[in-house]
């Protein structure tokens, strides 16, 4: 494993609170200036019900740069079920999801009837119901933090670190970085980059998230990026890894990844994966508590590939 995954994983495991998010960005632009780079603060404060105050850590310039690498770096909360991301299965994610909603309202449901049968007070039981039900939802959405972010996006964060560390002068200018805080609403930071650099809604955005296992690269363009044949070309160029582990570049059918690559026309996201039987490429469960350095080889080396590739 790097060392950037290393210690991050180790010392700042959790990235979530305010106070945790800006203890990790100091070390985040630590690493940066030592490696010769000159990062800044980006910070947008919106409506709580769409993001809150979200801070950003970019590197380079967004408005010259021909790529902007992206990946969020604060964490989540704990989920009810293992989080599971389905691609290239979309109906079959989202019936996942719907678990837990389904389970929240049975289990609120059986217990508020459990409760006053037992005490004899069938009045209560719609209250009660209520009551565990706002309990539960208030539960999973500000509950306690999720400690196994090997892969949601310390993985990420890591990559793009091992990237720019061996980026050599010559294509620094050429490829922006930006480490996204995803803030109350999951996209907030993103939002709030495509709002300060506006020429951001047509470059070309690489999102790299939930890197850390997985016997595939599984890479997805927008639908604007499908169309975008130079970007296309550039990739397969990039992502040629030989043996090293397969490459899957999905240009066609509906596809369901819940990450920040959603906010930005031309995107392409880049994950782990593993393919089952039946469910086509899963990512996850993702608790995983270590990092495939194989991985991170592998996407250091295909994005500063990348970069000598993409012509525009």
């Amino acid at each position: 494993m790097s060392k950037y995954a290393e210690t991050i994983l180790r010392e700042y495991g959790v990235r979530r609170t305010p106070k945790e998010k800006e203890r990790f960005r100091l070390y985040l632009m630590g690493a940066l200036r030592a490696m010769g780079y000159d990062p800044a603060l980006q910070t947008r404060e919106t409506p709580l019900q769409t993001g809150g105050s979200v801070t950003n850590v970019v590197v380079g310039d967004p408005e010259t740069a021909k790529l902007i690498f992206a990946a969020h770096y604060d964490t989540g909360v704990k989920t009810l079920l293992p989080p599971l991301v389905m691609p290239t299965r979309p109906l079959t994610a989202l019936l996942y999801l719907a678990l837990t909603p389904v389970l929240v309202i049975a289990g609120s449901l059986v217990a508020s009837f459990a409760l006053t049968f037992a005490l004899n007070l069938p009045r209560v039981t719609l209250p009660l119901f209520l009551i565990l039900l706002v309990a539960a939802l208030f539960y999973l959405r500000f509950g306690p933090s999720e400690t196994q972010n090997a892969d949601d996006n310390t993985s990420g964060v890591a990559a793009l670190l091992e990237t720019a560390a061996v980026l050599t002068p010559r294509y620094r200018g050429e490829a922006a970085f930006v480490f996204l805080d995803g803030g109350f609403g999951g996209l907030g930071g993103a939002k709030g980059f495509r709002a300060r650099y506006p020429s951001a809604k047509e470059k070309l955005v690489i999102n790299v998230n939930c890197v850390a296992a997985g016997d595939e690269l599984l890479l997805l363009p927008s639908r604007g990026a499908r169309w975008n044949g130079e970007a296309l070309d550039a990739l397969l160029e990039g992502f040629d890894v030989g043996a090293e582990k397969s490459v899957f570049l999905k240009t066609d059918g509906l596809t369901y990844y819940p990450s920040d690559n959603r906010a930005f026309r031309n995107s392409v996201a880049v994950c782990g994966c593993k393919v089952l039987r039946g469910f086509g490429r899963i990512i996850g469960p993702i608790r995983n508590k270590s990092i495939d350095p194989a991985n991170l080889e592998i996407i250091k080396k295909s994005l500063c590939k990348l970069i000598e590739k993409y012509q525009v």
